[in-house]
């Protein structure tokens, strides 16, 4: 008989986007394929060009502001902290998909509105220890985040996978005091604006908004950002690919 899925592996995913979150990590769009790779900064639309750089005693607040009136941003980068992480999602006001890979174990997820689903990837299903015989049921199936099995696991999911809260809580990271003076830079053949604050590096765009196109720090790892303002809808998982058995 086949036994229903240990909630160990609904913890373990839990604790790959807790750390994520916590790590103000950010990610681009590659959830089950419902959003193509990720634009490259070139290809965004920058607004008007700006007369002059923003100062670097405001640069922060410049950012925060840019990042704030924003509709949809793809992030794709890694860290190594606690082992070795990787993200890649886009986030749209009203869904988000992409995944995030703790130590080569990967935790592909999806939020339409608010239903949120996580997906029982093969390493994923491997790294809990789910016995062979549930695994081939399990294994490559998305698992809603309402069902019994998740045991409330879902709004802590949806908080992390909400755009103003994710976009809101990296425009807060941006915004320190102490970087230095705009210098020239470029940025996936972009033309950019760099700016240090001690370890820490962040480019912007050069023209129009001065919105964030990559940080990146030794404690930080890389992170680069991409499609500001355009969207690429996630959509609900097909019936056909959702858990259904014991637990859901």
């Amino acid at each position: 008989m086949i036994r229903p899925v240990s909630n160990r592996l609904l913890l373990r995913c839990g604790a790959a986007v807790a750390a994520a979150a916590l790590a103000g990590t950010a990610c681009s769009g590659s959830g089950g394929g419902t959003a193509p790779p990720p634009a490259s900064p070139a290809a965004t639309s920058p607004s008007a060009p700006s007369a002059a750089p923003p100062d670097a005693a405001t640069v922060g607040e410049t950012v925060k502001a840019a990042m704030k009136k924003s509709t949809a941003v793809h992030v794709k980068g890694s860290k190594s902290e606690d082992g070795k992480m990787k993200v890649d999602m886009q986030f749209n006001k009203d869904s988000v998909s992409g995944s995030i890979e703790k130590d080569g174990v990967e935790v592909p997820v999806r939020r339409v509105g608010d239903k949120v689903w996580m997906k029982f990837s093969k390493s994923l299903a491997k790294a809990a220890g789910v016995p062979a015989e549930a695994a081939a049921i399990v294994s490559d199936k998305w698992v809603s985040l309402d069902s019994p099995m998740a045991q409330g696991m879902g709004e802590a999911f949806k908080l992390f996978l909400d755009y103003d809260v994710f976009v809101g809580s990296m425009a807060d990271d941006a915004d320190k005091p102490g970087y230095t003076a705009a210098g020239p830079a470029d940025v996936a053949g972009a033309p950019a604006l760099k700016y240090q604050n001690g370890s820490r590096t962040i480019f912007l765009e050069a023209a129009g908004s001065h919105r964030l196109l990559r940080l990146e720090s030794p404690e930080e790892g890389l992170m680069e950002f991409s499609g500001w303002d355009e969207p690429v809808p996630a959509q609900a998982p097909p019936a056909a690919e959702i858990y259904s058995g014991p637990g859901s």
